[in-house]
């Protein structure tokens, strides 16, 4: 279904809700009046919850029609669930869908574990497979590049880490950097677990937030995977994506878990309240990013 009405809003939660009230009347999503909740407000991307729906507006309207292809695509590819886009509107920047059920893993104490690897690989295993997802735009930015921002993050930050843990950093950051994969494929680009849902056992029942999908370094998706669930788990699902997992890669998985670690407690630091689920996360994963797996 295709959105061609209301003017992009600069906040459409507060500065034009008749945008919303708009855009629920005409496909009978809400009533009007429904007030919306910010989710995230990022560099291109606002994304408000309405009841039951999640409405996106981003700046980049070439990526709304490319996702809004990839998300469709993908939901009839694998049985776990991600967004399917019910409203959009390239020209707008607008993509609208259902809440999936479940909350994100990032909220949960008790991680999961049985079922967590073939779920995680079923959804990469069919983002390769997908002919959507070779039209995602390359992601190639270097290693040499991500140590730099790494060395950034860590500058900003280590007078808030304990002089025990910024010691282990300052190690990592002064370690040869990894080479970069040739071999690009089609990656979510941003797994975290505040982008996994789970339901109250654990066990993941979605996948959401593919606006940053590319074709890059499975050691992305790897390593973000590393950093908040383990070795265990990042390093089997790159078997059953890929076999065997070489000494190359599991360097390059843990190189971005701790890259992003650092990215991920910048953030967190930066504004500590509203961010806390991810201050916790980095304090409760550090020992096992920045150790070595058994």
């Amino acid at each position: 279904m295709s959105d061609t009405g209301a003017a992009p809003p600069t906040d459409p939660v507060a500065a034009d809700q008749a945008v919303l009230d708009e855009i629920g009347a005409r496909h009978g999503l809400w009533a009007p009046g429904t007030a919306g909740a910010t989710l995230a407000r990022g560099g291109e991307n606002t994304t408000v919850a309405v009841e039951g729906w999640v409405v996106r507006f981003n700046e980049d309207h070439d990526a709304v029609a490319r996702e809004a292809a990839l998300l469709g695509a993908l939901a009839r590819a694998t049985s776990v669930s991600t967004p399917v886009p019910q409203v959009h509107d390239d020209r707008l920047g607008l993509l609208i869908y259902r809440r999936l059920p479940g909350e994100p893993l990032l909220a949960r104490q008790q991680r999961p574990a049985a079922g967590a690897v073939a779920a995680l690989t079923e959804v990469l295993a069919a983002l390769r497979q997908i002919p959507e997802a070779q039209r995602l735009p390359v992601d190639d930015y270097p290693n040499d590049a991500w140590h730099q921002d790494a060395l950034e993050h860590f500058r900003a930050t280590s007078s808030r880490l304990e002089p025990e843990r910024a010691a282990v950093i300052a190690f990592f950051l002064s370690e040869p950097v990894p080479p970069n994969r040739d071999l690009l494929v089609p990656q979510h680009n941003d797994l975290g677990a505040e982008h996994i849902l789970v339901d109250r056992t654990g066990v993941v029942t979605g996948v959401i937030d593919w606006t940053d999908a590319a074709r890059t370094d499975p050691a992305r998706d790897l390593g973000r995977l590393y950093r908040d669930l383990g070795s265990e788990i990042a390093f089997g699902v790159a078997a059953a994506l890929d076999g065997p997992v070489g000494d190359d890669e599991r360097t390059r998985i843990q190189f971005h878990a701790r890259c992003t670690w650092l990215e991920d407690f910048r953030y967190a630091v930066d504004d500590p309240g509203p961010r806390a689920l991810y201050l916790d996360n980095c304090l409760r994963t550090f020992d096992h990013t920045f150790g070595n797996p058994a």
